[in-house]
């Protein structure tokens, strides 16, 4: 057995996982580890210790923090990884972390569009420069795509649906109990103890919470980009009344039972 083989089990280092359907609030969580873990504050420690599994390998970095090592890592897909680029390993717990869909859908709109990353927005009907620039048919457009899926991407089985991500956090939380559901809009809502939950859950002891705060926050301060907004009910600038029923009547129990009530 390798020593990634056990990594797993050591009792001197614990893999991380923290899951999300894009757009979904995973690197605001990313950068409260980061800030927790007393990471220093800079764009190539988070990637390298809170890895964005699309851009580098889960097992390549530990951080050495109270006693032991640790391997976060940021993950879209649906599934849970038990490989990554030829690393095998088991993930000791994760967090699961949710956000409204209907402000999932228009943050990840930003996301594909002119004003953050367009080549991400090849994947679309069309290109556009910004979510203020839509007009009225191309937002019912893209907006008829995610009531159907549930996604902008249909055709991307390892990231899912937002619902799918739920369903399959969820049951995974009930009948492993290594998962911890953590919600977007509670973290805004009482920051505090929603980050005590996560660091008691991972094993994280005696952190400064004001500290974390400010270090996340530096992390990741609406800058009308990447970050865009980082606040909740932003869907309704940019949806109407119509298409918010219509997706209530579509998908009004899987919204319920994620905490997302009319």
């Amino acid at each position: 057995m390798t020593l990634l083989q056990q990594i797993g089990t050591d009792c001197a280092a614990r893999v991380v996982g923290l899951y999300s359907y894009p757009k979904s609030g995973n690197t605001w969580v990313r950068s409260i580890i980061a800030a927790a873990c007393g990471m220093p504050d800079d764009p190539g420690t988070l990637q390298r210790y809170v890895t964005d599994t699309h851009k580098g390998r889960v097992m390549a970095d530990p951080w050495a923090f109270q006693g032991r090592d640790w391997y976060f890592y940021k993950s879209h897909h649906q599934r849970v990884l038990t490989r990554h680029k030829g690393d095998q390993f088991a993930t000791d717990r994760i967090v699961s972390i949710h956000r409204n869909p209907l402000d999932v859908f228009v943050s990840y709109l930003n996301f594909v569009s002119g004003n953050v990353s367009p080549q991400a927005g090849s994947a679309l009907p069309f290109r556009f420069a910004s979510v203020g620039d839509l007009s009225n048919a191309q937002m019912e457009t893209l907006f008829a795509i995610f009531l159907e899926h549930g996604t902008l991407i249909p055709q991307n089985r390892l990231f899912g649906s937002v619902f799918g991500h739920w369903a399959a956090f969820s049951a995974r939380a009930e009948s492993h109990g290594d998962v911890l559901i953590l919600r977007y809009e509670d973290l805004e809502d009482d920051f505090a103890h929603q980050v005590a939950r996560l660091c008691g859950f991972v094993g994280l002891r005696d952190v400064n919470l004001e500290a974390t705060f400010r270090g996340a926050d530096r992390r990741t301060a609406a800058n009308g980009k990447f970050f865009w907004k980082r606040a909740s009910g932003g869907h309704r600038d940019h949806l109407s009344e119509g298409q918010i029923a219509r997706f209530y009547d579509r998908h009004g129990a899987a919204m319920h039972a994620m905490g997302y009530g009319l």
